[in-house]
């Protein structure tokens, strides 16, 4: 009992030196100030939600070179056709095979003014809405050297929704939490203040060498079409959306 009351002392005395206005009172009335002192708890809440693409566009680049630019064109141009057909008969519609831009490039000489042969290239840009498309489409790169992967965008349906999806879940754990709290510790918990702490995104990388907005590094894009590291995702072009709360509660007893 005296330890107590040496305790309650020495606690009215830190008090005194560090806040006005001091406080006086018996050891019964400084417990129960102490009583009152109001304690609060951070309780952190974390989701995430997982959306396939909508769709993706490839881009395909055919690529032709020759002495004479009449023959690149020809050759450029029975090539784009032959790789629409490719396109076709793997179940891609044709409306959704489009032709892009178009250069040509003279290549000269270290001397004289007459081009030594043309470059000529086309970009075919293709829309896919599954990962049997994908690489389907894909395939067209390993089968004709003249065509060049350019790379792929992935198309995200209701992007905002699914942020606010990832929000609600992650204020839904902290919910979940915070009950766990109250029912073991028989405690009560009233929000005062809430933060939302993260909010990001991230593509799943389905090989080191490509991103899900990226494009190729040097390798066989069979390889990408036809592979996925342990641990990866294979939904089609996923995006991982992440969500992190901070609620803070005044601890009450029950």
């Amino acid at each position: 009992m005296k330890k107590l009351i040496m305790v309650g002392i020495l606690f009215a005395t830190g008090l005194t030196a560090q806040a006005e206005p001091e406080i006086k009172g018996t050891v019964s009335d400084l417990a129960h100030f102490i009583s009152e002192v109001p304690k609060t708890v951070t309780v952190t809440g974390e989701a995430q939600v997982r959306v396939p693409a909508h769709r993706a566009v490839l881009c395909l680049r055919v690529v032709n070179e020759n002495k004479s630019l009449q023959e690149s064109l020809k050759a450029n141009g029975e090539l784009r056709i032959e790789v629409a057909r490719f396109l076709k008969d793997a179940g891609i519609p044709a409306e959704r095979i489009q032709g892009a831009k178009f250069s040509s490039t003279p290549k000269f000489g270290i001397f004289g003014e007459k081009a030594k042969s043309y470059r000529v290239e086309n970009e075919i840009r293709v829309s896919v809405q599954d990962e049997k498309e994908f690489q389907a489409a894909v395939g067209a790169v390993d089968k004709w050297n003249e065509v060049q992967f350019g790379g792929v965008d992935y198309e995200y349906a209701d992007e905002e929704q699914q942020k606010q999806s990832a929000i609600a879940k992650a204020c839904d754990d902290a919910n979940d939490r915070k009950k766990i709290y109250e029912d073991k510790l028989g405690l009560k918990l009233v929000p005062t203040r809430f933060q939302e702490s993260q909010l990001g995104e991230q593509a799943t990388i389905r090989n080191e060498a490509v991103s899900a907005r990226g494009g190729f590094a040097a390798g066989s894009i069979s390889d990408y079409a036809n592979s996925t590291p342990s641990g990866a995702a294979t939904s089609f072009g996923e995006l991982i959306y992440t969500a992190k709360v901070s609620v803070e509660y005044t601890v009450q007893t029950k």
